[in-house]
């Protein structure tokens, strides 16, 4: 049986002081977002509209510490990949009674965004995420893992949620849109999947050299996810090792046991921004697909090649794959526009 079932016993009351109206005053309990720092947490307020669908609102700063704007104009998309993670964490267990302690696993997640909605303002943008859980069609097991025995949010057992938001900001303008699919699993089930893997590794591997922060879009080297080409590959693509550096605040806000997906976002990000250099390029589109967890202590090859294009008009497609001892754990298909 799945964990994901509407049940009153679970429902926190509405925050909202009616249908639609949403408060941005304060931000939502960090653990609810499994975020630890206050800062890093978008989601201000919630409440439920429908069986399985439900507002948010998420208020993105104009300087924010690692999610800083793009080319100074404006926000960067990512901002709704990850209001669309912290969307989902919450509607879970506010809503659907998944304990606390479980794990989120992204599987896939999709964001696309209208650049002219995201240009800064003279405010920090106010975002109503408008949230629908997709009904799942078998309640299937997640991630390899067997579900515990037994039913109910209490039971330990592995499930699978999906969620699809459309973005709004202030006065209604359309952000963009996005859909998150997560397995859903208890502290026994990971156990079983993780294995010799659970908790932190004991060491890790030295950083590569980081590339320089303008070529990735960055201006603090210790934001660059990419280590320094390790080959060129063919039709114009290029490969990099992952930069983990466990001590970034904002990419590894708490100690895991494997690679964060924003991490790796990132790094697709960066990747089809390298590619572009030394053209500054806005992701509009990133649609990425998570198969395996990417090991702490292994080495991740980041590769990235760039589509054809019809014509020259068209903006920049580029697939961006991660690989460990030769299995594929990542791959992302992000579509970029050149900063005019």
């Amino acid at each position: 049986m799945s964990l994901i079932q509407p049940s009153r016993a679970f429902l926190a009351p509405d925050h909202g002081s009616g249908q639609g109206e949403l408060s941005y005053l304060r931000t939502a309990p960090r653990h609810l977002v499994d975020r630890s720092a206050i800062a890093d947490v978008l989601i201000t307020d919630w409440q439920r509209t429908g069986a399985d669908t439900f507002f948010l609102g998420a208020q993105w700063p104009r300087g924010h510490a690692f999610y800083a704007p793009i080319a100074g104009t404006w926000y960067d998309p990512l901002l709704a990949a990850e209001s669309l993670r912290q969307a989902s964490l919450l509607v879970g267990q506010t809503y659907y009674g998944i304990p606390r302690g479980h794990q989120w696993i992204i599987g896939e997640l999709d964001i696309e965004v209208a650049p002219a909605a995201l240009l800064l303002g003279s405010r920090p943008a106010e975002i109503r995420l408008e949230v629908a859980r997709s009904p799942d069609p078998d309640s299937a097991p997640g991630a390899g893992a067997e579900p515990d025995s037994g039913a109910g949010a209490g039971a330990g057992a592995a499930t699978v949620m999906t969620v699809e938001a459309e973005l709004l900001r202030d006065d209604d303008a359309f952000v963009g849109a996005g859909r998150i699919s997560l397995d859903i699993l208890s502290p026994a089930a990971y156990a079983r999947l993780r294995g010799d893997r659970l908790g932190p590794p004991s060491g890790l591997p030295r950083l590569p050299e980081a590339l320089p922060p303008p070529v990735v879009g960055r201006l603090d080297v210790r934001d660059v996810v990419l280590g320094v080409p390790a080959a060129r590959s063919g039709r114009g693509g290029r490969t990099w090792q992952l930069r983990v550096d466990p001590s970034h605040p904002a990419l590894f806000d708490h100690p895991v046991d494997h690679v964060p997906a924003m991490l790796l976002l990132e790094a697709a990000r960066q990747a089809a921004q390298a590619v572009c250099a030394p053209y500054r390029v806005l992701p509009i589109e990133v649609r990425s697909a998570f198969h395996h967890p990417v090991e702490l202590d292994i080495a991740c090859h980041i590769a990235a090649t760039p589509l054809p294009q019809q014509d020259a008009a068209e903006d920049t497609a580029v697939r961006v794959t991660a690989s460990q001892n030769g299995t594929l754990v990542f791959d992302s298909l992000v579509v970029a526009a050149l900063c005019d």
